[in-house]
């Protein structure tokens, strides 16, 4: 059986009632990344932080300048004004004394507690989440100014200082883990590597890849993958600039709207599969970047979520709360829960390949 057929299989029998022991190493913190947008990310990233945050004690990262993953675990306290935002933490690291002493002191916390703004995580552990800001998109000139001034430093001191700056959300997450127990880690990132996204690669230990089934998303997977694997990469050229040896391994390849045979129970259609097989031959060519030595063993497939993926994405409430049947006004339109528990045992399967459960 090729590793396509494995993949395929896998599906088939999560769907007959299956179950998965997963014995992949765990990570303490992951990075949902991909270089392609309008994918339905967020969504993903959301749903999955839901999922593990029946398992872990969270802390949620948005390193996204648009802000919605913040907006769906936070609401409407995404976007209060305060200098508590990731983007102000970067900068007081970045900038130092400098930064911090323009700003206004006051007593609020970096990360917010995510069941006082969505009741949906109520009975979840108990999780936080470092809100973004849209100014995301003006930091990659300001890290990389940053940079490029500590490298042309004398030797002696740009390696550490170049190190200081990769590091920078890395410390951030560490001290806010210190500080609220936290167990796991969950950052979601740009379709940008520039900026935050760099950053979020130094300080994750594994990384989520999203991959939608069509052309630009193939596309996208391979830049992704050649950009960890690749030593004279931007990330890697920096990394080494630093003295960094860690770097982030491939956990989870999550091939995302597949279609399926209504004439067949649970079997892929043609195109989806044709998607598929594209991506595992592309992930068996950077199969370094991966956490085991099988890539095609870190694939999971989900269906298209058609208007239950909008309801979700739209509303802040996960897909497993969604009631099948039920009706729900998005953008002025009525749009019911798919009445399946397909996406259930899914979205389960991901989140079991993730934490290794």
């Amino acid at each position: 059986m090729n590793d396509l057929e494995n993949v395929l299989e896998r599906y088939v029998r999560l769907h007959a009632g299956s179950e998965f022991p997963f014995q992949f190493k765990t990570f303490n913190s992951y990075a949902v990344t991909n270089f392609r947008g309008g994918i339905g990310k967020t969504t993903l990233s959301f749903n999955l932080a839901y999922e593990l945050s029946k398992k872990h004690r969270m802390l949620f990262v948005d390193m996204c300048p648009q802000k919605n993953f913040s907006e769906l675990l936070l609401k409407d306290d995404a976007n209060k004004k305060s200098n508590r935002n990731i983007y102000a933490a970067l900068l007081g690291k970045i900038m130092g004394s400098a930064w911090s002493e323009s700003q206004d002191e006051d007593d609020y916390p970096l990360s917010l507690r995510v069941m006082d703004s969505n009741h949906q995580f109520q009975d979840s552990k108990l999780c936080h989440a470092i809100p973004g800001s849209s100014e995301l998109f003006l930091f990659p000139s300001v890290l990389y100014t940053q940079l490029n001034q500590f490298y042309s430093m004398v030797q002696s001191n740009r390696e550490r200082a170049v190190a200081n700056l990769l590091n920078s959300l890395n410390d951030i997450i560490e001290n806010e883990k210190r500080d609220l127990k936290s167990e796991v880690v969950l950052i979601d990132t740009s379709p940008f590597f520039g900026g935050g996204t760099h950053l979020a690669w130094a300080a994750a230990e594994a990384l989520i890849i999203p991959v939608r089934v069509d052309e630009q998303s193939i596309f996208a997977l391979e830049l992704t993958l050649k950009m960890l694997h690749d030593e004279n990469s931007d990330f890697n050229t920096w990394r080494k600039r630093a003295n960094i040896e860690k770097k982030p391994k491939v956990q989870a390849i999550i091939m995302t709207h597949c279609g399926w045979n209504r004439q067949s129970s649970y079997q892929i259609d043609s195109t989806s599969k044709m998607y598929i097989e594209r991506a595992i031959n592309i992930c068996n060519k950077y199969a370094d970047c991966f956490s085991t030595d099988i890539p095609a063993n870190h694939f999971a497939l989900l269906s298209d979520f058609h208007s239950t993926g909008k309801i979700s994405g739209s509303l802040s409430i996960p897909i497993t709360k969604l009631v099948p049947g039920s009706f729900h006004t998005v953008d002025g339109k009525r749009l019911q829960v798919n009445d399946s528990d397909r996406y259930h045992k899914e979205l389960s399967y991901v989140t079991n390949l993730i934490s290794g459960e």
